[in-house]
């Protein structure tokens, strides 16, 4: 799932763009020396084939070889001469000349040489319509069928269906795998691919194959709409004064958002609160900050860092609603950003117990600069800590108790609670949820109180 960190809105130019939870870079496969093992029989097979059509057509094309001359390109800025290289040779050579587009090759250069900053999900290129996917995103205003996807050891699977969307009238839950799109397969594809292809005018149609937990496939087709993604959600676990309170994202206005809920749960009873963080991507930067305010007095909530070197600190903003309310953070591998930011500062300052697994890695704030084709330049212009100095970039945040989502199981979200039952949530899956309530528990049976970490 893809978030990015931004400046505010109203920041000096360039003015920041949102940016939509795109697909996360799934991690490598497991195995180790089998999966290398592979990887070179495949790499030896393919250059035995490529030789073999080689010498059947006479050896390679052009000229003997010659010795290769030294590159040695400007140490101040590239010069591009490998690059007129390259497309000269394409232009010359390629099978079909038709293909050469030219903005498709100047689009590709240009992703291509952000890739190569290996700041994954910060710096890179944007089309017009990943940026306009991006700006829907973080109004919290979209065109789809409702759900969101995520990619779990190999397979696109469906981790939410939005309350009264046409996905959720259509029949589609969380845990169903999204087996075609309109009836091309999506094996090998990312959650990001995936969604671009659900995604689409409003009005239109999707047919989605999706198969269930237990196997069963069915074909739907949904009409896409025009929805508003919640973000925030809150309501209490069934038997208890615990106000759990999800947050979706930081797109503007998800601080103010939060504090409304936890204000609406305190006017309540709430006598514990769990702050549910997984899946979000991130957004603002200033939304952490507000949000840190309601929970924090008078703590810093990150650091910044130039590329020059300079740190800033950035304290909290406003004043705490509940300072001493016992607090749980529950995170997971898609928590990212601008949601590290908030955990970061929150278990910096022993205010909060972190369960879950470890965060994302995200680290770096991001400005973004418009290009004359419509689409943009994402540039990671600082990296930040947690006020104790902790480096998230590419790192992540690991929690207090580490707490993994069995496979197949579904989060449970405020949404559900009210058809759960008192019993119901002990009968679901979302071990993580279960576990930060526990953890709750504890806490006000004073068997665990928040820690000042170490330096």
């Amino acid at each position: 799932m893809d978030d990015d960190l931004f400046r505010a809105p109203g920041a000096p130019d360039p003015a920041p763009l949102a940016w939509p939870p795109a697909g996360w870079t799934p991690p490598p496969p497991a195995g180790g020396r089998p999966a290398l093992l592979l990887a070179g029989l495949v790499l030896a097979a393919f250059v035995t084939f490529s030789l073999g059509v080689s010498v059947g057509q006479g050896g390679l094309a052009g000229p003997g070889p010659e010795p290769t001359p030294a590159y040695s390109p400007s140490a101040e800025r590239p010069d591009w001469r490998l690059l007129d290289e390259a497309y000269d040779l394409l232009d010359q050579h390629y099978v079909d000349p038709a293909a050469l587009d030219p903005l498709d090759l100047e689009r590709g250069a240009i992703a291509g040489m952000t890739d190569g900053l290996d700041d994954r999900g910060h710096t890179r290129y944007l089309t017009p319509d990943q940026v306009k996917a991006r700006d829907e995103s973080l109004s919290g205003t979209f065109v789809g069928v409702g759900v969101i996807i995520d990619q779990q050891g190999g397979s696109l699977i469906i981790v939410r269906v939005l309350h009264d969307s046409p996905a959720e009238r259509a029949g589609a839950m969380a845990g169903y795998e999204i087996v075609s799109v309109d009836g091309v397969g999506v094996a090998g594809l990312t959650a990001d691919e995936v969604g671009n292809r659900v995604r689409g005018p409003e009005g239109s149609d999707v047919t989605l194959e999706l198969k269930s937990p237990a196997g069963v496939t069915r074909t739907v087709t949904i009409t896409r709409a025009k929805l508003d993604r919640p973000v925030v959600s809150w309501a209490f676990a069934p038997g208890t004064r615990d106000a759990v309170i999800r947050l979706e994202s930081f797109s503007a206005g998800a601080a103010k958002a939060a504090a409304a809920a936890l204000r609406e749960a305190l006017d309540q009873g709430a006598e514990g609160v769990v702050l549910d963080l997984r899946g979000n991507p991130g957004g603002y930067v200033n939304e952490p900050v507000e949000t840190a305010a309601l929970f924090l007095e008078d703590e810093d909530v990150y650091r910044s860092v130039d590329r020059s070197g300079k740190e800033t600190p950035h304290p909290v903003e406003g004043a705490a609603i509940a300072p001493d309310m016992p607090l749980v953070v529950l995170v997971d591998d898609q928590t990212a950003s601008s949601a590290e930011i908030l955990t970061g500062a929150l278990q910096d300052a022993g205010r909060a117990r972190v369960v879950g697994v470890k965060t994302y890695g995200t680290g770096t704030v991001v400005s973004t600069y418009r290009l004359k084709d419509g689409g943009a330049l994402t540039i990671g212009t600082e990296r930040w800590l947690t006020p104790k100095g902790r480096a998230i970039w590419r790192e992540g945040l690991v929690p207090d108790e580490v707490v993994e989502l069995p496979e197949g199981a579904a989060q449970v979200v405020p949404d559900d609670f009210a058809t759960l039952g008192s019993s119901g949530l002990a009968a679901t899956g979302d071990a993580q949820l279960k576990a930060a309530l526990a953890a709750l528990d504890r806490e006000q049976a004073g068997a665990w109180r928040p820690f000042d970490r170490a330096a």
